[in-house]
């Protein structure tokens, strides 16, 4: 994906963000805003903007080694969502369509985003579950999305968020359970610490081993950006009949790819809406096929 110059704005925002949720050491933080805004002032729109991230990135992980400025805020994500969870299944259990509902409680875990700026409580959530129920995505998109993992012998989960890979985990406990999907499905997670996305020790957290092998892209991006990811993680994507993305990271680092797979997301930024072109706007729940391969 090039670089639009909406995406400046991002980046800027998210480094300072990281910075200054890792220290409050004025100098240091100071040193890297003024180090970032140098590499942003080389931008080229036609640049690939995972690669700018990766370099952004870099800046605070060497000023602050070893640092994850969203530790605490994932730790109270996972807990709350764990705690939530049997109201969650509740809620799939006493509806008419499991899987309709299934998946869209799973969408609505894509607004557990701490770059949104919102603090993650189970009110959140209830509204988000809510809003993901009485939206309505594209139903063949949903329908075709269930014949396909029904006729899958390898699906590829690719996670997103901490907390949100509770909603994940329940999605697919229903696959295993009613699809015969036991040992079919692969979940990916962040292969380091990255913004508050799903890491190894976020899926332990959870357990999601209980339901799904787990392996992480192999790179430390929010973005499952083929050409950088692992050839362990490359292998299986491709020896994949079925990708489940979800998030808006992975949908920009696989939205050209010719292959079979379906993006589960909440947009949060106008230019993918834009970029879609399916008159959505911020804030929709979607689930869309690789549309723009």
């Amino acid at each position: 994906m090039e670089i639009y110059h909406d995406c400046i704005v991002c980046q800027v925002r998210t480094a300072v963000d990281s910075i200054m949720q890792l220290t409050n050491n004025k100098k240091l933080i100071d040193e890297a805003i003024k180090i970032c805004l140098i590499k942003i002032s080389e931008f080229k729109t036609y640049d690939n903007i995972f690669d700018y991230h990766c370099s952004i990135q870099e800046v605070i992980k060497n000023i602050i080694p070893n640092g994850d400025p969203y530790k605490e805020h994932k730790k109270e994500f996972n807990k709350i969502c764990m705690d939530f969870s049997r109201e969650i299944k509740s809620i799939i259990d006493n509806s008419a369509d499991k899987f309709d509902t299934s998946l869209r409680v799973c969408l609505a875990g894509n607004s557990i985003d701490v770059m949104q700026g919102k603090k993650i409580s189970k009110e959140v959530i209830r509204n988000s579950i809510t809003m993901a129920l009485d939206q309505f995505p594209d139903l063949k998109n949903i329908k075709k999305l269930e014949k396909e993992i029904i006729k899958a012998n390898k699906i590829l989960f690719l996670g997103d968020n901490a907390g949100e890979i509770v909603f994940d985990k329940i999605f697919i406990e229903l696959l295993n359970k009613n699809y015969d999907k036991e040992g079919k499905i692969t979940y990916v997670v962040r292969g380091g610490v990255t913004l508050n996305d799903s890491t190894i020790k976020d899926a332990s957290i959870v357990k999601m081993d209980e339901v799904a092998k787990v392996i992480t892209t192999g790179i430390d991006i929010p973005f499952s950006y083929l050409p950088a990811c692992s050839e362990g993680f490359r292998k299986a994507y491709n020896n994949s009949d079925l990708i489940i993305s979800k998030g808006q990271g992975n949908f920009e680092s696989l939205m050209y790819e010719d292959k079979n797979i379906f993006f589960l997301l909440k947009i949060k930024c106008y230019l993918i809406a834009k970029l879609i072109n399916k008159n959505y706007k911020v804030d929709d729940f979607i689930v869309e096929t690789g549309l723009l391969n």
